[in-house]
């Protein structure tokens, strides 16, 4: 009798048709032959009806263990309940693509950010309070530039300082864009998972 420990992923991609254990979790078992025999196990094979995305739950990667290992062997969760498979294309997009994509995206966010800091600058009427604050402290039809100079460097040092760009390499924090894109792919992959759940999709035991 041996236990088997799963610790399920939420979200795996895999550039092959043949889904293993191993490639949807971590695996432990005292027994190092057992563990290796688990993660061989199929538990799911994309076909061209499939498409490109699949759930499938704990129970129904339960089920293909007990048909491939037997009864002998008892098996415990440690993580999630469902896994989104994604199938990606073994082909690498060309490099000459990914630098026009890069360098799109690159352009769009550029003008998209200072277009929204223009704006920003008229609604507030900063140049108003630029010129109250030069009258105020310089005297009247006075302006040199300063206040425009450090608005601008502090924008760009804030921006700096707020997405980490000062950290060590081997201790980088998180910037606050990839919590971002995190939060964003597991609200997607947990929708996706409902929607499956609800079209009856997703694999799982016949209840």
């Amino acid at each position: 009798m041996a236990d088997i420990y799963v610790k399920l992923d939420g979200h795996v991609r895999v550039n092959h048709k043949e889904v293993c254990l191993a490639d949807m979790a971590s695996v432990y078992c005292t027994d190092e032959k057992i563990k290796e025999q688990a993660e061989k196990v199929v538990v799911f094979s994309f076909s061209e009806e499939d498409g490109e995305k699949e759930v499938i739950s704990i129970l129904y990667i339960y089920e293909k263990l007990e048909e491939a290992m037997g009864k002998d062997v008892t098996f415990y969760s440690i993580g999630g309940s469902d896994c989104l498979v994604d199938l990606i294309s073994g082909k690498k997009p060309s490099r000459f693509w990914e630098v026009i994509q890069v360098g799109f995206v690159s352009l769009v966010t550029f003008f998209g950010a200072a277009f929204s800091i223009m704006t920003y600058n008229e609604d507030a009427g900063v140049d108003d309070v630029f010129a109250t604050l030069y009258e105020m402290f310089m005297g009247p039809d006075s302006g040199n530039g300063v206040l425009e100079f450090t608005y601008s460097a502090g924008i760009a040092l804030g921006i700096l300082i707020f997405f980490n760009h000062f950290e060590k390499k081997g201790r980088r924090n998180p910037t606050a864009m990839e919590i971002q894109m995190d939060k964003y792919e597991q609200d997607m992959v947990d929708a996706y998972v409902k929607s499956s759940d609800r079209r009856g999709k997703s694999l799982d035991v016949e209840k």
